[in-house]
């Protein structure tokens, strides 16, 4: 996949802001490795008509989980995990299922969500096939090796996100949980009807999902998250050859267009690229980046239309044949 513009342009930004009920979008293009200027269109919030700035922030919703699954795998390379011995064994005390499969599930079953787990649901979990045998998209599963990644790493999953991505690449406007200086940088969301809803001033502990949580809980934009997309091409993770490898190669297949790697998404007539995206409401994320020949980039939209508004901008930027299979698959996703 390769860009085939030069630059965004802000008309387009316009239409597609109009046609898809989006009142604020940041978004950054990676050109070759390089990611160029963040663009901030429209208002982060209608009523003050505050405007967008590169530097908002966004809850970034399961593009948290492209980083959780990178942070996993620096622990397997450093000898603390293993890819394919079950994880329940490591943390005994942490029970979401008093099903016995699992004590099969592992960790690459896990972030290729292969384990067999829900999405969200009520404890106890039941599980939905035999571990390794299917594909359902599950933020459980993601929560719970986030819980046995604490226990035996003695570390705070907050903690790890800031050491292992926000300070060395400079993401100074990404959290792992919300405070009140990230409540200060926020867009305000909207829903289908174009509302805007007021704008959370807590820690999110409600429902089957409360924060931190590895499967959703990530507040960035795309200025952050494209410095993340630059460490997977340039830096291949910072992991090790071998893992990075099985890392962007597909683990399960989640449908005939989509095949899932370890934690990222992988086109099957494109399996270069590699993607993720975010939804939390109305808040909607895409981020992209090819492999092979670094093009890519990320956006970040504060309306639910900014899934399909997302799809219908790469897809006009870029020569990528896979945008369709993309969309059909979100469509059924979650």
């Amino acid at each position: 996949m390769r860009l085939i513009e030069n630059c965004i342009d802000p008309q387009v930004l316009k239409a597609l802001s109009a046609k898809y009920q989006v009142p604020g979008i940041t978004c950054r293009l990676i050109r070759c490795g390089t990611a160029e200027e963040t663009i901030a269109f429209g208002v982060k919030n209608t009523e003050t008509g505050e405007s967008m700035t590169p530097d908002t922030m966004f809850e970034a919703a399961s593009l948290t989980k492209t980083l959780f699954a990178t942070l996993v795998l620096r622990l397997v390379d450093r000898g603390i995990f293993s890819l394919d011995k079950p994880v329940a064994e490591l943390a005994q005390g942490i029970r979401v299922t008093d099903d016995d499969r699992i004590r099969q599930v592992t960790i690459r079953q896990i972030l290729s969500h292969g384990a067999g787990l829900p999405n969200w649901a009520d404890k106890p979990l039941a599980f939905l096939f035999e571990p390794g045998k299917g594909f359902s998209y599950s933020g459980e599963g993601y929560y719970y090796l986030q819980k046995i990644v604490e226990k035996v790493t003695g570390k705070s999953f907050v903690d790890h996100m800031m050491d292992e991505f926000f300070t060395p690449l400079g993401m100074e406007n990404s959290a792992a949980i919300w405070d009140p200086s990230v409540g200060k940088r926020m867009s305000c969301k909207f829903n289908e009807k174009g509302a805007m809803l007021p704008l959370r001033d807590h820690v999110d502990l409600a429902g089957n999902a409360p924060e931190p949580n590895a499967a959703w809980s990530l507040y960035s934009g795309a200025r952050d998250f494209s410095e993340f997309l630059l460490e997977l091409f340039h830096h291949q993770g910072h992991l090790s050859e071998s893992l990075f490898r099985e890392m962007r190669s597909p683990q399960n297949k989640a449908d005939d267009g989509v095949s899932w790697g370890l934690g990222l998404g992988i086109p099957s007539k494109d399996p270069s690229a590699v993607w993720h995206w975010g939804d939390n409401g109305g808040y909607r994320s895409f981020a992209v980046i090819d492999l092979s020949t670094g093009d890519g980039g990320c956006v970040f939209c504060n309306g639910p239309g900014g899934t399909d508004l997302g799809l219908e901008l790469f897809s006009r930027m870029t020569d990528g044949v896979f945008w369709a299979e993309i969309g059909r698959f979100l469509e059924t996703a979650e």
